[in-house]
């Protein structure tokens, strides 16, 4: 999750921040939330499904518990269902797994690194990790194990996999990671022809031994996480722009060019990734100066379900 540091960006959301009625406009649905999965600081980096479980992951999962190192969350998918559906609108509340993470202190609980993303395959768990700690910055990619029953995710430090990164812009990596026929897939934020002329995702092995690059198209703005794939290889991302990056990532927009929430399909395909589809899904049609950070995605029946980081504030939303 991109944390935006700067001083006079606190201040910008500061007024938001005091005030939880969030505009999103007619296209999302907020789904109410309370306890730990409310808080602004919780910095949620990214949404997948265990089973039918949401899997909420915090950016610091040991900020969260004293326990072991840390926690992260689950909702049940049928309890998002019954509040969508209005069965049961009291707000949710996440119920919290156990977050084991033996040797990957360094990278995975340093200031502006952190947890980035997360998917699984079975009982296997595979995170991106980011660390900012040398010039250029490197993101991780680490196996474990999840014991549902038990409340517990364990991860092998053994395994962790270094992707350095492609563009060697402050705090972006790995941001994006999800499974395919048996590989694991990462994908870089920034992706833009001005900053990334030839971008590509990391394709590895199960096991994170081996890996090779195949080339994904240039797409502007931040790539910030994605939904499961199908079995054609089809699947969807998150496309953000907040106004303040201009320099950074130098997009192809106006500068003064208000904040952009979107979501585009893209598909695996003979061993690269293409956008099968040049039209978009906008998020939300109320045109913010810096819009909502969406740091998650996982398709969900018809539709999506989306979370934002900490700007403007912890938001659990629905997109049909």
């Amino acid at each position: 999750m991109k944390k935006l540091l700067a001083l006079f960006i606190v201040i910008l959301f500061s007024s938001a921040c005091q005030d939880n009625n969030v505009s999103l406009g007619s296209k999302l649905i907020e789904v109410e939330l309370i306890g730990d999965l409310a808080e602004r600081t919780l910095e949620a980096s990214g949404l997948t499904w265990y089973k039918d479980n949401l899997i909420i992951l915090p950016q610091f999962p040991h900020k969260w518990d004293d326990l072991f190192d840390g926690a992260i969350y689950f909702i049940p998918k049928k309890r998002i269902e019954n509040y969508i559906n209005g069965e049961n609108s009291n707000p949710i509340k996440g119920e919290k797994i156990q977050f084991i993470a033996d040797g990957l202190d360094e990278i995975g609980k340093s200031s502006g690194s952190g947890y980035e993303a997360i998917t699984f395959v079975g009982d296997n768990v595979y995170v991106s990790i980011e660390s900012i700690s040398d010039a250029i910055g490197s993101s991780y990619i680490v196996k474990g194990k999840i014991d549902f029953e038990n409340r517990k995710l364990v991860l092998d430090a053994s395994t962790k996999f270094e992707i350095k990164s492609q563009t060697g812009i402050n705090n972006m990596g790995e941001e994006t990671i999800f499974q395919f026929n048996s590989y694991i897939y990462a994908i870089h934020e920034a992706n833009g022809l001005n900053v990334n002329k030839n971008p590509y995702a990391t394709k590895l092995d199960e096991k994170l031994m081996t890996s090779e690059k195949i080339p994904i198209p240039n797409i502007d703005l931040r790539l910030t996480d994605a939904t499961d794939v199908d079995s054609t290889g089809k699947f969807y991302v998150i496309n953000y722009y907040y106004p303040g990056e201009f320099n950074k990532l130098k997009p192809n927009l106006e500068k003064d060019s208000k904040a952009i929430e979107q979501i585009l399909e893209l598909q695996i395909t003979d061993n690269k990734i293409v956008q099968i589809d040049k039209s978009i899904i906008e998020l939300t049609n109320i045109k913010e100066e810096n819009g909502h950070n969406w740091e998650g995605i996982v398709r969900f029946n018809n539709g999506f379900l989306l979370v934002t980081d900490m700007f403007p504030k912890t938001i659990l939303a629905y997109y049909k």
